[in-house]
């Protein structure tokens, strides 16, 4: 694992490099609050395959946030993304993400499709906001602002034992990841992505339907979704047939029993074994549809 600083626009955005320049490129987007370092698992098992880059997105890890909250919106990031892709690939690339990360790598590869070669989405971009209207902006917007205001701790074990509940296994990856999601502040450690980030975000979250962007996207897809809570499964899996539906035969669906929302954290062998058959078996095609008659 190496870790590097680009430059985009002003902006140094920290990402960590694992594998060979010779095997295909995969762009790693974590989920809101978290940071590059979430994916510290899956890459180093896939090194040996694919060339992997993890992104600190704006507000999170050591990158810097925005300034402005528009820049949060998808049709801003994506262009943002885009030019963090052209400093680290003169190639199309294959694009994992897990929550907000998935959501962006949609909406990514809806606007440039030429630059994607396929989308693994960890449980987002499926479930949308309009299935359930009972929920407003304001009051959503208002829920984002608690979550980060109830978020401090007396140190950084107190947070650490949450996290190992909420994930049911611990390694050093994670404790890693778990350092880098968090600072320190009087009294004890806080959320490092700040309250008007995660509002920024959650409002492009619900403004930018994935939906509204299914006709667009060309590239594979393959969503790995949770299965608990078991109260939410009936939504989880209409939510995920109606994007199978509209995407077409190019998007696959797999879920992973007795998982939740962080489900690469919580069955990282399962999670791992079935992003490295996909990819590979998106690579074989692809290297298949450009071999010479």
């Amino acid at each position: 694992m190496k870790k590097m600083k680009v430059n985009i626009e002003g902006l140094d955005v920290c990402i960590y490099e694992w594998g060979s320049q010779r095997n295909p490129t995969v762009l790693l987007l974590h989920g809101l609050t978290n940071n590059a370092l979430g994916f510290n698992e899956i890459a180093d098992r896939l090194q040996d395959h694919f060339h992997l880059f993890a992104i600190d997105l704006p507000g999170h890890g050591e990158t810097q946030p925005f300034n402005e909250e528009k820049n949060y919106s998808f049709q801003f990031l994506t262009e943002w993304l885009e030019k963090v892709r052209f400093e680290l690939s003169n190639q199309p690339v294959y694009l994992i993400g897990h929550s907000w990360g998935a959501a962006l790598a949609l909406h990514f590869s809806s606007r440039f499709s030429e630059m994607v070669n396929g989308v693994v989405m960890i449980d987002g971009g499926y479930l949308l906001f309009e299935e359930d209207p009972s929920i407003t902006l304001e009051e959503f917007l208002k829920q984002m602002s608690q979550w980060i205001t109830e978020s401090y701790y007396s140190t950084i074990e107190e947070y650490e034992k949450k996290k190992k509940e909420e994930i049911g296994r611990w390694s050093h990856e994670l404790e890693q990841m778990v350092h880098r999601d968090m600072k320190e502040v009087v009294g004890g450690v806080a959320m490092k992505v700040s309250g008007n980030t995660v509002r920024a975000i959650g409002k492009s979250l619900y403004l930018e339907s994935c939906r509204d962007v299914f006709h667009q996207v060309q590239a594979p897809i393959f969503l790995i979704r949770a299965t608990l809570p078991e109260d939410g499964e009936t939504i989880r899996r209409q939510a995920a047939a109606r994007m199978q539906e509209e995407l077409g035969t190019h998007c696959k669906v797999s879920a992973i029993p007795e998982t939740g929302h962080v489900l690469h954290w919580q069955r990282p062998e399962e999670t791992i074994k079935k992003i490295k058959q996909w990819l590979e078996e998106k690579v074989n095609e692809k290297i298949y549809t450009q071999a010479p008659e």
